[in-house]
């Protein structure tokens, strides 16, 4: 899990410019002019001693922000429609990742695995120890019992003491109308979110062949059907049930990024910076 979260997280940033959250903090990112009135402590001298020129060391700026990563670990998160990558390890990554992150850059952090009601509580902490005791919790963390994402999004509303940001990483497979109400809960409250929807790319498309026998992985119903006669409407339902959530989100003022588990994290790690520099 660790290597997973290094790996993410560096090679994401490989190709990318130094950081755009600047301000004085304890991580060195590039350097800029000095101008008049800037504070002659933060000028590179070892720079000056070769070039004979002024330059002011920039850092990524610490926000003190609190995250609280929500990770559904219910029985539905352990589908792999391609047999490789289950969406609950697909969120363990991210979650990872996204921990690695926010700790690498002074951000308090927490996390919370759930199905039917939280089953653990990681309090937000800034000490980059931290992050073993997350990805711990991550490395061993099993799907099990069903969904009730509106319920633990409510426990969390009224649990959490500190205002911050609530990032949710599931498959939203519940009742929308009381999601939606968990999530308004939330934004009473100021908490800035985000919602990062895993879905496998078969619960996306649909493309299976021949005769095949599915089974919720929840309440263990059982059909046997051909694919291909359904795709169509299948993935017609799919569109309106993904359009119906993002334009919600997006009346609510909550960020949504939908994630299909057989591409990589980058998206994710995108939609977070973008949210965090949006907080700042």
């Amino acid at each position: 899990m660790d290597l997973v979260a290094r790996c993410a997280v560096e090679g994401f940033f490989a190709g990318l410019h130094p950081s755009p959250f600047h301000g004085f903090s304890v991580e060195y990112s590039d350097h800029r002019e000095y101008h008049l009135g800037d504070d002659l402590k933060f000028v590179d001298w070892k720079v000056f001693g070769r070039s004979d020129k002024l330059y002011i060391k920039q850092f990524q700026q610490e926000t003190n922000t609190t995250a609280y990563i929500l990770l559904d670990t219910s029985k539905s998160m352990s589908f792999a429609g391609d047999g490789r990558v289950r969406k609950i390890d697909y969120g363990s990554f991210l979650a990872a990742a996204l921990s690695y992150l926010m700790l690498g850059q002074s951000d308090s952090t927490s996390l919370v695995l759930f199905a039917e009601k939280v089953i653990k509580h990681i309090p937000p902490r800034s000490r980059r120890t931290h992050l073993n005791t997350i990805l711990a919790a991550l490395q061993y963390n099993r799907p099990e019992g069903r969904t009730n994402l509106a319920g633990v999004l409510h426990t969390i509303a009224e649990t959490t003491k500190r205002r911050g940001l609530i990032i949710l990483i599931s498959d939203l497979l519940d009742d929308e109308k009381d999601i939606y109400k968990g999530l308004a809960h939330l934004k009473f409250l100021k908490h800035d979110v985000i919602v990062f929807h895993t879905m496998d790319h078969q619960e996306l498309n649909l493309d299976y062949e021949g005769l095949i026998q599915f089974e919720d992985l929840e309440s263990k119903a059982k059909i046997r059907a051909f694919p291909q006669s359904l795709r169509d409407g299948y993935r017609e339902r799919v569109a309106e049930f993904l359009d119906d959530i993002e334009k919600t989100a997006g009346r609510s003022n909550i960020d949504y990024c939908l994630l299909d588990t057989s591409e990589s994290l980058d998206r994710a790690l995108i939609a977070y910076l973008a949210k965090r520099k949006r907080m700042m």
